[in-house]
């Protein structure tokens, strides 16, 4: 074999091996990170049967309301709970776990009364929090570096209760992006092994020593989603509304439940709600003792895989059929993240979740585009046949990110053609003197086409957005409801008059029952406004002069958007669509037949008279496709029936608004007429 044959060969292959390198290049570099973080959440964090025998006694708002602020409380409240629990030695706790750290001491005698409760319970395992710097320390030979904890300090409960009991620290661990996925088991500084609480609870319970089988952070799956512990109030185990035997035999523990402790975290299972820190505890307490604990194979093992998957499939995709290879694709996309879930339920280890599909994806679009070269080259038709595929693929996938634009982009394109047929009909009829090639329907239909692909980049958020408020009414009306609640407890406690409290729980119901119509889009009156406004003042302070507006500023600013549903700044942000459907058209070799299609895409809202967008370019630069791509998309837009911010206008409403545009000189009169002669009627 010649020189000139193995550099042919090694050509031919090159993007084989380029493909193989940039799948075990990437999954190293962990790019992209947030993505894959994502993935792993929703493919390996999915919550399972909830454990009967552990259950959460809260410090809930029910058991500050009646103790009062915890920062006043006295701390027999907790030994008379240790010694309910404990009162019955045959329907007692397993263990008892105090997510609560009693740092300072007074002498009081309620200090000495827990004490007590803990030195004659051999079953309490209380909180500590350590103070902790790191520094990176190189792990691997690929120069992986991990942050080892060096502890500075703990904070713990005082001298004497600290000798009554073990205690464990509930250190939480956050990602980069904010979440807890991880936690401690224990830190060894090298004069200290210092376990964790959740560690401490788990070795109560099996007499294990997890600091001899367990890596010093581990990932965990979740048990539960925020709230789903079996959760009771601590004011009713106190007055023994929950009796002490409902407890027999259960991991109990003792922890904040309510929003204003702040002991609340960002969860992977559930990125709407946050989970209260005695729960994060319960979570990895369960992960321990049910064999929960996450484990990954090393990065490089990863690459290696990725690379591997990646070359066998590209050589697949170099040398079978589309057909073939598009199924083997498929079949990937599908099996493989089906066999890591296996995996992971039988073994609990994590394969990466994005790195193989991206890779063979990456693979699939390159030997697309290679043999998209090789057929334009042999057959222009094919090229144009291939072309218009990528453009309704790319259709489908716009449309397929909201049920709310179903359908939009083809029905647009269909009545561009329609208009296009029925011009050159009117043309033989001499009727008008416009006329359009085969080569102009093309360029309109790609354009119609890909003239909202920049809605790929627009947040669903926005796009979907159905009222003012959007997912913030739901915590809007939480917050007052919980209000309202808090104005009828004050009023009990004689804090505030009962005529006031009735007063503003008055508004705050009234508020709430017009809420619907302050939401929903319309314009409103100026009693409304004021009304509005004046909610938007309101502030709630509590006894102990704690400041809660009734609604944030985010929320005032949604309430006060004068029509729609879309504030400024998410109006810009939907206009910028069009900007995004330039800048990727730009990035597409179109060819000469199709070289109008990038500009007709990409201007579809500009006006006539100037006052359209991105750029305000006016009559003289939109040329006679352009103007019908506008049309088609108001009038689409106008009579869809599935957008959730407003309902669909029958056609005669429709052409009436699209005659007053006219009329204003914003879309092209003589093409609405003729758009009326085929839809009107």
């Amino acid at each position: 074999m010649n020189f000139k044959t193995i550099l042919r060969k090694l050509l031919y292959y090159l993007p084989n091996i380029l493909l193989m390198l940039f799948a075990f290049i990437l999954t190293l570099a962990r790019f992209p990170k947030e993505l894959e973080v994502l993935a792993q959440d929703a493919l390996y964090q999915n919550p399972s049967a909830i454990p009967a025998n552990i259950k959460i006694i809260a410090i809930d708002e029910a058991t500050l309301a009646k103790l009062g602020p915890y920062s006043q409380w006295d701390r027999s409240y907790f030994a008379e709970l240790i010694e309910l629990l404990n009162q019955d030695s045959s329907s007692k706790p397993l263990v008892i776990g105090m997510d609560i750290i009693f740092s300072g001491e007074n002498g009081s005698d309620g200090e000495k009364q827990l004490v007590d409760a803990v030195e004659n319970s051999a079953d309490v395992i209380l909180a500590s929090k350590l103070e902790t710097e790191s520094k990176a320390v190189k792990t691997d030979s690929i120069n992986r570096y991990e942050l080892i904890s060096y502890v500075k300090g703990e904070v713990t409960a005082f001298d004497a209760l600290r000798e009554a009991g073990e205690q464990g620290f509930t250190n939480i661990i956050l990602d980069d992006d904010g979440y807890v996925r991880r936690f401690y088991t224990y830190i060894d500084d090298g004069e200290k092994v210092y376990k964790s609480f959740a560690v401490k609870v788990a070795e109560k319970i099996t007499g294990e020593d997890y600091t001899k089988i367990l890596p010093e952070t581990a990932e965990i799956q979740y048990t539960s989603k925020p709230d789903e512990f079996t959760t009771v109030s601590m004011a009713d185990v106190l007055d023994k509304t929950i009796p002490a035997s409902y407890f027999a035999n259960s991991i109990v523990l003792i922890g904040a439940h309510e929003e204003g402790m702040l002991d609340s975290y960002k969860v992977p299972v559930d990125r709407a709600n946050q989970m209260y820190g005695v729960e994060c505890q319960a979570n990895a307490i369960n992960a321990i003792l049910d064999n929960k604990l996450i484990a990954s194979l090393p990065l490089l093992a990863e690459a290696v895989i990725a690379a591997t998957i990646t070359a066998v499939f590209s050589l697949a995709a170099r040398k079978c059929r589309l057909r073939t290879v598009t199924a083997v694709l498929a079949g990937i996309l599908i099996v493989y993240p089906l066999f890591s879930q296996i995996l992971f339920s039988v073994s609990k280890l994590r394969l990466s979740v994005l790195f193989v599909p991206i890779g063979v994806i990456v693979a699939f679009l390159v030997f697309l585009q290679i043999r998209y070269i090789d057929l334009q080259k042999k057959r222009a038709d094919d090229m144009q046949k291939m072309l218009f595929s990528m453009a309704d693929s790319m259709a489908e996938a716009i449309e397929g990110r909201t049920p709310y634009n179903a359908s939009h982009t083809k029905n647009v394109a269909k009545r561009c053609i329609e208009m296009l047929e029925h011009i050159n009909k009117l043309h033989k009829e001499k009727k008008t003197k416009l006329r359009f090639t085969d080569k102009d329907k093309k360029q309109l239909y790609l354009a119609a086409m890909l003239h909202d692909i920049g809605k790929m980049d627009v947040p669903l958020e926005v796009m979907d957005k159905p009222t003012k408020l959007g997912a913030n009414e739901e915590r809007l009306r939480s917050r007052l409801d919980m209000i309202a609640l808090r104005l009828e407890n004050d009023a009990l406690k004689g804090t505030i008059s009962k005529e006031k409290a009735d007063e503003k729980k008055n508004e705050i119901s009234l508020f709430l029952s017009k809420l619907g119509l302050f939401n929903c889009g319309k314009p409103l009156g100026d009693e409304d406004k004021a009304f509005i406004d004046k909610m938007c003042s309101a502030v709630y302070i509590s006894p102990d002069g704690e400041e809660l507006p009734y609604i944030t500023k985010e929320e005032a600013d949604d309430l006060h958007i004068r029509a729609g549903t879309l504030s400024d700044e998410e109006r810009s942000i939907m206009q910028s669509h069009v900007v995004y459907t330039d800048k990727i058209l730009e990035h597409m070799q179109f060819g000469k037949d199709f070289s109008d299609v990038r500009a007709i895409a990409a201007n579809h809202h500009e006006l006539l008279n100037a006052k359209g967008y991105p750029n305000g370019i006016g009559a003289d630069s939109l040329d006679t496709l352009t103007r019908i791509l506008t049309i088609m998309d108001i009038y689409d837009s106008l009579i869809a029936d599935d957008r959730p911010y407003k309902k669909a206008k029958p056609v005669k409403v429709a052409f009436d608004i699209l005659d007053e545009e006219a009329s204003a000189g914003k879309i092209d009169k003589e093409l609405l007429e003729i758009a009326k002669d085929i839809w009107l009627e």
